[in-house]
């Protein structure tokens, strides 16, 4: 039953366009560190996965924090890993259904066809100072405030703040 699971959420991941690929609670933690985040943020998670960015920017900075999976098997890794985590959220929907409007942050591991499609609506519901992070690849409409290598993986991570 698990591995039907996980196999579905492969298929709809990789249709969606964003294969699932794990980022490790350590790197969350570098990447949240780096961005300045505090207990007053409320983070939005574009695409969460299994929901290690929600558990980090909670438990680690205190901050209020949203995930949005549209995947079965790493939605219900994240509603397990934030049950006992009163200001940590996950919603099985699509990142196109996430609201924005009270996001001081932003965080988002995709690929560049999906970023694509989300640049407008970054730049449509995000209020001015809003900080967005993207792990890998750029927003193209954005200019990055630092672009630094972080992590045991060793990936690019860049930065923005909105005008």
């Amino acid at each position: 039953m698990l591995l039907g699971l996980w196999s579905i959420s492969n298929i709809i991941a990789i249709l969606g366009g964003s294969p699932p690929i794990h980022t490790s609670r350590t790197t969350c933690k570098e990447i949240l560190k780096k961005s300045g985040i505090s207990d007053k943020d409320i983070l939005v998670d574009l695409g969460s996965g299994s929901g290690n960015m929600v558990v980090v920017a909670t438990k680690e900075f205190g901050c209020q924090a949203t995930g949005y999976e549209l995947s079965p098997y790493p939605f219900l890794m994240s509603v397990f890993k934030t049950a006992l985590t009163k200001r940590a959220r996950v919603h099985y929907a699509s990142l196109h259904e996430a609201k924005l409007s009270k996001a001081t942050v932003i965080y988002i591991y995709l690929l560049p066809k999906m970023l694509e499609r989300l640049e407008s609506k970054l730049k449509k519901e995000t209020l001015k100072g809003t900080k967005i992070i993207t792990r890998g690849f750029p927003l193209t409409g954005f200019k990055p405030t630092k672009v630094l290598t972080l992590g045991k993986e060793k990936t690019k991570v860049f930065y923005y703040r909105k005008h």
